[in-house]
């Protein structure tokens, strides 16, 4: 039987053997991602139990045997069509919505150049250019093209189906594009606005004789809260039955002296758990529900509906964007404000109020600081803090 452990910063495989004298042997997967580790050492029992690795042997290297079994599994692709498939396949962890933006991009590239069944070796740079240097398409455009075909270049590369990079050159010849994330991003000031929206709707809703309490969208403060402050992505907080991590639980709430004190999550979307102290105006809105949502086990999700068909189902995230959407249009608010522009809001004011980068990236489950960095989004009130220190 084989199992993973953590030691220091990376992950190990742990084989046991009771036939063997209760022998024990432990080996480096290197890796610091956990759904990684796991993945590797499902890939090392199978391999295991059909006989074609001995992990007791003198020498085994786990990392070896998983990158000579890749590469034997992916000699059979004779065409373009087939390497898209195990591109794919490899790519099955992410969400329906990234595989959906990849099979866009390469049906595009397929159907344009008409290489569905020709081998990837015969794939030239020209190819690429028809798409995505293409006239009348925008610099975003372009950098969605280039992103998605490069990604699946580079795979084929790392299993040795083709040789040539072609995407250094490219990517020489790209446009420059710099994302505006400032319109997405609501303030403080707009969220108090927003709230005191909801708490005036729902007013007018109780003086009506159809009104039914049992309706009442309590979680909407308080998830809307979590994206502020506590940086979470959509599907952290709201539930997306196509992801195995989405939806907040019981146990995801850490509780200190019977106070409120941590929203724990384990590895998500970044691959890395975070861990994010809830300050008081989080704490305030998460306690004013929970009085109303009751008690938690902790495999229960944390925002469900109370009332209607879905009683008692997760709260989903498209239900949470569209009341987002319709709160801020009633109160007035740029509708280009969204629900991740909270999560880059609250990483941004983490890092202004004096949290290091690193400490950003740890709240904010990032699979490294580099991401983190994409957030910081300096204001100029912080610039002339600074200077009239000087």
């Amino acid at each position: 039987m084989a199992f993973f452990i953590k030691r220091g910063r990376v992950y190990y495989v742990n084989f046991y053997s009771e036939e063997l004298g209760k022998k024990n042997v432990r080996k480096s997967l290197g890796t610091r991602h956990k759904d990684i580790a796991q993945k590797m050492v499902t890939e090392l029992e199978k391999l295991e139990s059909l006989g074609k690795i001995n992990p007791f042997s003198k020498g085994f290297n786990p990392k070896k045997v998983l990158q000579r079994n890749t590469n034997d599994e992916t000699t059979d692709c004779n065409s373009v069509s087939e390497s898209i498939e195990l591109f794919y396949k490899s790519k099955s962890h992410l969400s329906p919505a990234t595989i959906g933006a990849y099979q866009r991009a390469l049906d595009h590239f397929v159907e344009l150049n008409e290489l569905s069944d020709v081998h990837p070796t015969n794939v030239l740079s020209c190819h690429f250019e028809n798409v995505i240097f293409k006239k009348g398409i925008t610099s975003a455009t372009r950098h969605y093209y280039f992103r998605h075909f490069r990604s699946w270049w580079k795979f084929l590369l790392k299993k040795n189906i083709v040789e040539k990079d072609y995407f250094p050159m490219l990517k020489e010849n790209l446009p420059r594009i710099r994302e505006n994330t400032r319109p997405k991003m609501i303030s403080e000031e707009e969220l108090g606005i927003l709230f005191k929206k909801f708490d005036k709707e729902l007013a007018r809703k109780k003086d009506l004789p159809e009104f039914d309490p049992d309706k009442v969208q309590y979680w909407f403060k308080p998830i809307v809260a979590l994206y502020f402050y506590g940086g979470l992505r959509k599907h952290e907080a709201a539930y997306d039955p196509e992801l195995s991590y989405s939806g907040l639980k019981g146990e995801n709430l850490i509780y200190e002296d019977g106070e409120l004190s941590y929203i724990s999550l384990p590895p998500t979307k970044g691959r890395k758990e975070h861990l994010i102290p809830i300050i008081n105006e989080l704490k305030e809105e998460l306690d004013n529900y929970l009085e109303v949502r009751g008690k938690i086990r902790l495999s229960d999700y944390v925002f469900i509906y109370t009332g209607g068909n879905t009683k008692g189902q997760p709260v989903r995230g498209m239900r949470v964007y569209r009341e987002f959407k319709r709160y801020c249009k009633e109160a007035g608010i740029p509708t280009t404000r969204t629900l991740h522009g909270m999560r880059h809001q609250a990483v941004t004011t983490w890092i202004e109020k004096g949290f290091h980068t690193a400490e950003a990236s740890y709240m904010a489950g990032h699979s490294s600081q580099k991401v983190t960095e994409k957030y910081t989004h300096l204001t100029v009130k912080r610039l002339k803090d600074k200077m009239d220190l000087i």
